[in-house]
């Protein structure tokens, strides 16, 4: 966007915590939400996912506008991908996505950043361990010595020591990610993140040569993390026997950045697969070809509980089209019957109830059914027939996107 007058409207404490990391800044960034609202613009995007930002947005004087935004009082979002945008705050299991591509869909950015995978020598180790819970400090010590004395050369720091601006090439991250290694990272670091769940993209670099360990949920071992990290610290490949899962960081053509297992994976990491395909086709109506994995019995286990609680739901729409079906019939005569119209409504209030709760309950289902939450939330239409031909449309899209997830969940569960 270099040849675009820009103008970026943040809030003062994110920016306050940027600053202090940033090593590049980007021309316009501004807090003063009243100098922004006086000027006209021609795009006007909303990447935030902060609810105030929603009544500033609606106030922008732009000719074309993204993101969400507060029109006479309810939430309005018209494009897929600021819808998606808004499903993490609900806490979402992973991120399925980086939010760089996020973004650059939300923007209609099409071409593809090229990197190469870093492999150079280690020369300095930065740790950022912060949790005892993820790794005992008595494991960290270990897991230090162990390191010192198989490689004597390296030097340890910690995080907070470590100087961005300097060359970075030959530092390796260890530790959970933050903010602050998401900074190391793209200042040209190395990582090895320590997660206790996989959990996507979830303050991940963007480029290759980073990878992400899972413990399971379960405290690391320095003794059973030490096979992996001494072949990384080599740039070699961690061992196929090696106790924890391990994701490398790839780029997938179409696709942008992918989570790839380098051995098991997560109970979770078949259903990632799933929504990767799901939303590809669902945001950008475009194909991706995978390979899947066999599964393990605890993944078919799971996929096998959630594919039976999506049928279940697919059967509620069946109620839910009628209803809606019903409301449209009535909204077309001239003779509309209120009881019968609000016997339907209830009905429809009564089952998006369900769906709230099966969301709540099944996290690995909670970003599809929020996203169409917040879809058929918006109530589009002036008249109560445009209305209820918008809901036909919605549940009618959200039936056939629970029932292809359901398909892509036969397509893993027969690999099992």
């Amino acid at each position: 966007l270099k040849d675009f007058d820009i103008k970026v409207l943040v809030n003062t404490k994110s920016l306050d915590h940027i600053q202090k990391l940033a090593t590049t800044w980007v021309k316009g960034v501004t807090t003063d939400v009243e100098a922004c609202l006086n000027d006209k613009y021609d795009l006007s995007f909303n990447l935030s996912m902060n609810e105030q930002s929603w009544d500033v947005h609606a106030k922008v004087l732009a000719e074309f506008k993204h993101g969400p935004e507060k029109v006479n009082g309810e939430l309005l979002v018209a494009d897929l991908w600021s819808t998606f945008l808004l499903t993490l705050k609900a806490q979402a299991p992973f991120l399925t996505f980086h939010l760089q591509d996020i973004y650059r869909n939300i923007l209609g950015i099409k071409g593809f950043p090229s990197f190469e995978t870093r492999t150079q020598n280690v020369s300095t180790i930065a740790f950022g361990f912060a949790s005892s819970s993820l790794i005992p400090v008595s494991e960290q010590e270990a897991l230090i010595h162990a390191i010192n004395k198989n490689f004597p050369l390296i030097q340890f720091k910690e995080i907070s020591e470590v100087d961005i601006l300097e060359d970075l090439t030959r530092v390796l991250y260890i530790g959970p990610p933050s903010f602050e290694s998401l900074t190391l990272c793209d200042s040209g670091a190395r990582g090895i993140f320590l997660s206790r769940h996989f959990s996507g993209f979830n303050l991940l670099p963007y480029d290759d040569g980073h990878v992400q360990i899972s413990s399971q949920g379960r405290p690391f071992s320095s003794q059973l993390l030490q096979p992996g990290i001494f072949n990384l610290i080599q740039n070699a490949p961690v061992p196929k026997n090696f106790d924890y899962p391990v994701y490398s960081i790839g780029h997938e053509e179409f696709l942008g950045s992918y989570l790839k297992n380098v051995n098991e994976s997560d109970e979770s990491y078949p259903v990632y697969q799933a929504y990767v395909v799901l939303w590809n086709f669902l945001l950008s109506m475009s194909d991706t070809n995978l390979d899947i994995n066999r599964c393990t019995p605890p993944q078919a286990e799971k996929t096998l509980e959630l594919k039976e609680i999506l049928t279940k739901l697919s059967r509620l729409h069946d109620y839910a089209l009628t209803s809606i079906d019903t409301i449209h019939q009535e909204s077309k005569s001239q003779n509309a019957r209120a009881e019968i119209i609000a016997g339907h409504v209830k009905n429809l209030q009564e089952i998006d109830s369900t769906f709230a709760t099966v969301a709540q309950s099944h996290s690995l289902l909670r970003p599809i059914l929020d996203f169409y939450r917040i879809r058929k939330g918006q109530n589009i239409g002036d008249s109560l027939k445009e209305q209820s031909e918008n809901s036909l449309l919605m549940y009618s899209e959200e039936n056939q996107a629970l029932k292809a997830m359901g398909e892509l969940f036969n397509t893993i569960l027969a690999k099992t």
